[in-house]
């Protein structure tokens, strides 16, 4: 093509795209004159500019932060180079080995090649000019990766005359090649297209006037998009375009009305060099016409299949109905007749059958009553069932505050009621409790309205062997009610089924809000980035069996209640159901966090560290995340463990050591997923040396999700050593806000990790920060302004090297089945004989899970000691 002064020639390159080009600082040449290869220097700077030829456009820190990781990840497959005026065939002058954010900046640490020295030197070129693409596609994968740095060039000519640090390049009198992405393309289309655009609203605004379906419409307007850039910019044919495609609306609209056909109407396109061509009112008519017709001829062709098709699935509704045994022919002629409305041409044959069996299963169970009830026998069910009436529930609520009266919770101080929870009942946990409360008391009904008639009055007494419902009510709120767990998960009840379906959204950071959402009249509007969604999680149980003793057993024999030994129980039993849901609900942020950018390991190995004397190795990597399995009801295992553990010593693959003493005789292997630090012991615990030589391998997934704070003290002063954890902190908390638009609002840590923090210097009485304090009773309450909450439940993953800051909520805790307790049972000796106790077990099913998208909403930090985290 030939070229004319100045012009530019757009261009699509495979790996390129959304590219522009933008200076930053100006390069000392007195430095590089001095001998010094070596520079840092800006590329590029946030902010927002307007530019003739990409319009508008602006960097944002968040594309900064994402060249800066994929400089880091080498996700462009090859170094990264400076070259001379955009035109890298001339040779490199300088190569990046670095690339960092400072403050509003792109900086870049750069290595001159002589080639560059001369041009900083001799020939006058000051000043870089960054090539980058703002969404780069892995030509491999064809993943999004964000933006991401060529290149840059040296330049002497800065578009943009008095602006320091960042200019635009001023393209020279020759050609110049430029990459551009899509968008642009499309966008420098779209301004040289204003009257397509013009007669492309006309027509749409005709065609919804009319009776037309709106599918219909788009067919239509679809026609003339693809024929309008054959016309030029003459109105006239465009005008004449329109106006036929809009006599073929009005007659469609008369002929199918909001009915929806394909009208595919093909326009012959204009030979090379002849004028641009469009129909005549008669083709287009013509086309129409026989379009109609095909389309009403496969209507009706669909009509019979249609009819045939649930003529089939009443026959085998009505074959299975009248194969049932037990019920007579007017039955199940009616059966046949109700259940026919509801069939449809789509139903799957397995749904119909099934239906047919649950109503002649449920008929065969009202005959049987109804011969029962002929007897004189009373059915279940057809003389009232238990429900929970406006009287029941004042009821529950009477019988409730007896009970905690004669266990003595009435009279206990909120400090010590609530001890767990801060000294006060939080709204969030009394609001849970009654929900799971409400439906504990739908289940258990009758038991409650029996036991509130039998304890109405003076101590009462029960008469039969099973642990009272009321008992187990108070278990129940006063383990929620000291959860402080609640106060970080999105938590109701659920009904108890094999799975349940957690429905979620979330924030798709690529979509609308990384670009501009100012859109003008006429411009395309880009469509929220939220993403709604559902993941499937499973029951958890929880199961707990007691020994009780005489005392206990006196209670739910006939006699008088002891309710100080009642109390005593009940406070055991909460506090143990409470502890676990803690450690479930604790367990799985932290899990959360390290599943987020899981990086998975093969084959580590571990014998190069064996000297025949060492016993604990460290992993190359740290923390380790660990492995995910997912159970049904039965224990069977659902799909595939995530993030799996292989360890092989001596060719042989090695469990873990779960200390239960019940492992057959072998090695195993004991794993410190936070440090990164693994021994080998037997069957009894007991720790083996691994032998030099023996092969001892490992594969793992690590998670990057964490920041590490070495708590080597050196020569620096202890608290201002611990300042650096804050300053750790603070990256973290700024890495959710910032880059994942998560609001941090949530510090997990043990009580011994919070007193290794205060020991920094900030809180010192003279270095108070804003958002960073001691609360009242000492303990730490804020770090940059992000409130802590101690963990304190038993078996922790945590344990006191792990802090997990991330946003509340976002883990779903669900109530499917309250704590209840079964029947008391006689306990035997070995021998058979009984021994006076009774024992009984409880159980509750929960449901856990954060979904998949929302991990990203944690991250942790992890505090070791660089010199004792060695191989030993």
């Amino acid at each position: 093509m030939a070229m004319k002064r100045r012009s530019i020639v757009f261009k699509l390159d495979e790996g390129m795209v959304d590219a522009m080009f933008f200076c930053g600082d100006r390069v000392d040449a007195r430095h590089l004159a001095e001998g010094n290869t070596t520079v840092t220097a800006t590329v590029t700077r946030m902010g927002t500019w307007r530019h003739r030829v990409y319009g508008k456009f602006s960097i944002t820190r968040n594309m900064l932060n994402e060249m800066v990781a994929n400089f880091d990840g080498r996700t462009y497959g090859q170094d990264i180079f400076l070259d001379k005026d955009h035109n890298p065939s001339d040779g490199a002058a300088a190569v990046f080995k670095k690339l960092f954010v400072e403050g509003n900046k792109l900086r870049a640490e750069l290595s001159f090649t002589p080639f560059g020295v001369e041009l900083a030197t001799k020939k006058g070129y000051r000043y870089l000019s960054a090539e980058f693409t703002e969404d780069y596609e892995d030509p491999e994968t064809e993943d999004s990766k964000g933006a991401l740095l060529f290149g840059a060039a040296f330049t002497i000519r800065p578009f943009v005359k008095n602006l320091d640090p960042v200019q635009l390049t001023e393209m020279s009198d020759s050609s110049r090649v430029i990459v551009l992405d899509r968008k642009v393309l499309r966008l420098l289309t779209e301004e040289t297209q204003v009257m397509k655009k013009k007669y492309l609203a006309i027509l749409v605004a005709a065609l919804k006037a009319l009776t037309l379906a709106e599918p219909v419409q788009k067919q239509l307007a679809g026609v003339y998009e693809t024929q309008a850039d054959a016309l030029g910019d003459d109105e006239k044919l465009h005008k004449a375009l329109t106006d036929q495609i809009t006599e073929t609306g009005k007659k469609l609209a008369e002929q199918i009305g909001d009915k929806v056909v394909e009208i595919k109407i093909d326009l012959p396109k204009p030979a090379a060099g002849d004028a641009p061509k469009t129909l005549t009112e008669d083709q287009i008519n013509d086309i129409v016409a026989k379009k109609l017709a095909d389309a009403q001829q496969q209507a009706e062709a669909d009509a019979k299949k249609l009819a045939e098709t649930k003529d089939a699935k009443v026959k085998l509704l009505t074959d299975t109905i009248n194969a049932a045994k037990g019920l007579s022919d007017a039955v199940k002629g009616e059966m046949v007749k109700e259940l026919s409305e509801f069939i449809d041409a789509d139903m799957p044959d397995d749904k119909i059958t099934k239906l047919a069996e649950l109503q002649i299963t449920k008929a065969n169970k009202l005959a049987a009553d109804a011969q029962l009830m002929a007897l004189g026998y009373q059915v279940p069910g057809h003389a009232g069932t238990a429900h929970i009436s406006v009287d029941d529930s004042n009821q529950i609520k009477q019988l409730q505050e007896t009970v905690d009266k004669r266990l003595g919770l009435t009279d206990l101080s909120d400090a010590r009621r609530y001890a767990r929870t801060g000294g006060q009942l939080h709204e969030d946990n009394k609001k849970f409790a009654e929900k799971v409360l409400a439906l504990y008391d739908s289940e258990h009904a009758a038991q409650l309205h029996h036991e509130a008639k039998m304890l109405a009055g003076g101590d009462g007494i029960v008469t039969d062997v099973a642990v009272p419902a009321s008992w187990e009510r108070t278990v129940i709120r006063e383990a929620l009610y000291g959860l402080t767990g609640l106060q970080l998960v999105n938590m109701d009840t659920a009904a108890f089924n094999t799975s349940m379906v957690i429905p979620y959204s979330y924030r798709d950071s690529t979509a609308a809000g990384k670009s501009n959402t100012r859109v003008y009249e006429g411009g395309s509007i880009p469509r929220a980035g939220v993403i709604e969604t559902s993941e499937t999680a499973y029951p958890i149980p929880q199961k707990l069996s007691f020994e009780v003793s005489d005392e206990l057993r006196y209670l739910t024999a006939a006699g008088h209640i002891n309710y100080d030994s009642l109390s005593e129980n009940q406070r055991n039993a909460s506090r143990i159901i409470s502890e676990d849901i803690e450690q479930l609900i604790y367990n799985e942020i932290l899990h959360a966090a390290d599943e987020y950018g899981a990086t998975a390991v093969t084959d580590e190995d571990l014998e190069t560290q064996a000297d025949d004397s060492k016993t604990i190795f460290v992993l190359a990597n740290w923390p380790v995340v660990h492995p995910r399995s997912r159970y049904d009801l039965q224990g069977n295992l659902i799909g595939s463990v995530t993030n799996p553990i292989t360890v092989t010593y001596d060719s042989v693959a090695r469990s873990e050591y779960d200390g239960s003493g019940t492992q057959s005789a072998g090695i195993y292997y004991v794993l410190d997923y936070n440090l990164g630090e693994i021994y080998l012991v037997n069957q009894a615990g007991a720790v083996q040396t691994p032998a030099n030589g023996t092969a001892y391998t490992i594969s793992y997934s690590y998670t990057p999700n964490v920041a590490k704070f070495n708590t080597d003290v050196g020569s620096t002063d202890t608290d201002l050593h611990w300042n650096g954890y804050l300053y750790q902190f603070g990256l973290r908390k700024n890495e959710i806000e910032d880059i994942r638009y998560h609001m941090a609002d949530i510090a997990l840590m043990s009580g011994t990790h919070k007193t290794q923090v205060e020991q920094a210097k900030q809180f010192s009485a003279n270095y108070v920060k804003p958002g960073t304090d001691l609360a009242m009773n000492g303990n730490l309450g804020r770090i940059k302004d992000v409130p802590t909450f101690k963990t304190t439940a038993p078996g922790l993953w945590m344990g006191d090297v792990r802090a997990v800051i991330g946003e509340r909520g976002n883990t779903r805790f669900r109530m499917m089945k309250p704590w209840t307790m079964g029947d008391l049972e006689s306990q035997k000796d070995s021998n058979g004989r009984f021994v006076g106790k009774k024992e009984a077990y409880g159980d509750q099913f929960v449901v856990i899970h954060t979904p998949t998208q929302l991990k990203r909403a944690n991250t942790s930090l992890v505090i070791y000691s660089a010199t004792a985290r060695v191989a030993r």
